[in-house]
């Protein structure tokens, strides 16, 4: 898939990633100006039937960076409760793409995020969601 040599510079690979994201990477990370910009290079197993990259991956990246916006923002942990996405062009196989998220508001229980994704000439996907934060005492994993 894609080497070390095509990742923009900045971003580090997720080497904690597990479960959807191990499965689907590799994903990238790079913090910019106080913000957490998520990357990845789609490949062929992204692709659906028509060629380009499936709107579900494109839904669960949006979804991550902006879940991760939360932890950057409020250091808590957070499940998707609401997730309001709008395709605006399609993403390409090959093509470096980009996510971010920005808590636009919150209380003690949920988080009120706005996401973007975009490739290299339009935005791709754009969201809005709802995030349930997590009890600060929650494991990271659950128990097996």
């Amino acid at each position: 898939m894609s080497s070390s040599s095509d990742v923009p510079p900045g971003f580090r690979r997720l080497t904690e990633a597990t479960g959807f994201a191990a499965a689907n990477g590799p994903w990238y990370e790079r913090i910019e100006n106080g913000r957490v910009i998520r990357g990845f290079r789609p490949g062929p197993q992204h692709a659906n039937v028509l060629g380009i990259v499936h709107g579900g991956m494109l839904a669960a990246f949006l979804d991550s960076a902006m879940g991760t916006a939360v932890m950057h923002a409020l250091q808590r942990r957070s499940v998707t409760v609401r997730l309001s996405l709008d395709y605006l062009a399609p993403g390409f196989v090959g093509d470096w793409l980009e996510a971010e998220g920005e808590v636009v508001g919150h209380d003690e229980q949920v988080a009120q995020v706005r996401g973007r994704l975009y490739g290299p000439r339009h935005d791709v996907l754009t969201g809005q969601g709802a995030f349930a934060l997590l009890s600060r005492l929650r494991p990271l994993h659950p128990r097996s």
